[in-house]
């Protein structure tokens, strides 16, 4: 397990289950670990984090990218502080949104497979499919299209897509109860002030 104010990287697999193609990292997160338990990983994502990203040749191109298709760029996450909430079962993961000034934005669900334990942090496969929701909890689907042809060139399966709204489709009475995460005093969170000094870290080990 990770203790409070340790750097992990959080990373993201783009894995085929055509097989086409051998999985590859395609997004690196560095986060400061809040909670490392069997129940529950929480950590920090700060404005101003150096990551790295896959980025499309062509931006005109939607997803799936394929080999060739897309570069994994340096990259910063500039505009928000995001506290993730991961039940390492779960699939899904929970973001808390707030401006660099936080200003607290609401909560963003990124369908994503059960999280992986590695030795410097955690490893994920997104699903595509995501759940936008403002602090009135008035959410709203986002990047259906993407998950429709993911499925279309066996990227993600049938099942596996059936698997992924499931899993969507449980958290949404959360949401419009007010219930887990989607409650109001989450606002009122912060990261400790310290650990923006491990910014320069955690862009030194991402290099």
């Amino acid at each position: 397990m990770f203790a409070p104010g340790e750097t992990i990287f959080y990373r993201g697999i783009h894995i085929t289950d055509s097989g086409a193609e051998p999985p590859v990292v395609a997004d690196v997160k560095p986060g400061i670990v809040v909670q490392d338990t069997p129940d529950l990983l929480a950590f920090w994502v700060l404005a101003g984090t150096p990551t790295k990203l896959s980025r499309p040749l062509d931006p005109a191109q939607p997803k799936p990218w394929f080999p060739g298709e897309w570069e994994l760029v340096d990259a910063a996450w500039s505009r928000w502080n995001a506290l993730f909430l991961v039940e390492p079962e779960a699939w899904h993961a929970t973001w808390v949104w707030w401006t660099p000034d936080l200003e607290f934005l609401g909560w963003y669900v990124n369908l994503q497979e059960p999280l992986i334990r590695s030795a410097d942090g955690f490893d994920h496969r997104d699903l595509q499919l995501d759940i936008v929701v403002p602090p009135d909890r008035a959410w709203r689907w986002k990047d259906e299209d993407d998950l429709a042809r993911s499925v279309e060139t066996g990227v993600i399966s049938a099942d596996r897509a059936a698997r992924t709204r499931a899993a969507a489709e449980r958290v949404i009475p959360l949401i419009e109860g007010g219930a887990g995460p989607f409650t109001d005093a989450i606002a009122s969170s912060r990261p400790d002030a310290s650990w923006r000094l491990q910014l320069a870290r955690a862009d030194a080990s991402s290099n």
